[in-house]
């Protein structure tokens, strides 16, 4: 791990968590999916254990084992999330959204089409995944490190975020954004949090961004 980089992920879900209760949201109702699940152990557990139930989809079949170890009470299934969203018509519908998104691209590196970026694509899909009314719960980087070494990284983000400033990037700017972004998609903004997930050289690096959404 960078020494500069300094992760509050714990200290951060709790503050989302308790921030979305104080907004009113009662998690005890709400039917959670989880798009990037690893070994359950980050955030995903904090939110399941907060939940009426909870799916968790991970593309990577190593973490399965550890996955139903950490949550029991999870229907755990191995699959390409982002491919899923592309391609598949009917998915069952839910009222919380985790999306523990990875930075950078990634993907399958030989073939364009499936070269991802952050949560890009999840985004573009999300609302074959959502009940009218919905929670969404995603990870932004406003400034990313080593980030000019990464080229289709930038490429991405300035396509994506329309902007050519996409090292450093305000907070409000992005929580219109995304609010801007949502009603495109069909939804409007009913709240929208924001929380410090990562610092990196004393700078707010990572954030929690979370929007409840209802459908127009």
């Amino acid at each position: 791990m960078n020494e500069q980089i300094k992760e509050r992920w714990h200290e951060a879900t709790n503050e989302l968590i308790n921030k979305l209760e104080n907004k009113g949201i009662d998690f005890s109702k709400l039917n959670a999916i989880e798009l990037f699940g690893r070994d359950g152990t980050w955030q995903t557990k904090k939110f399941a254990e907060k939940v009426k139930d909870i799916e968790i989809w991970e593309i990577n079949p190593k973490w399965e084992n550890k996955l139903k170890e950490n949550i029991p009470n999870a229907v755990v299934k191995i699959r390409d999330s982002i491919s899923m969203l592309k391609t598949e018509g009917e998915l069952p519908k839910f009222d919380l959204i985790i999306i523990d998104n990875p930075m950078n691209v990634f993907g399958n590196t030989q073939k364009d089409s499936d070269v991802y970026c952050e949560h890009f694509e999840v985004l573009e899909n999300f609302h074959k995944l959502c009940q009218n009314d919905v929670l969404i719960v995603f990870n932004v980087n406003r400034k990313p490190f080593d980030y000019m070494k990464n080229p289709s990284w930038v490429k991405r983000r300035n396509e994506f975020y329309k902007t050519t400033n996409t090292n450093d990037m305000k907070i409000e700017y992005l929580l219109d954004f995304y609010q801007n972004k949502f009603y495109e998609l069909g939804f409007t903004t009913i709240f929208r949090i924001n929380v410090i997930r990562v610092f990196f050289q004393e700078y707010d690096m990572t954030h929690y961004f979370a929007y409840k959404l209802k459908k127009n």
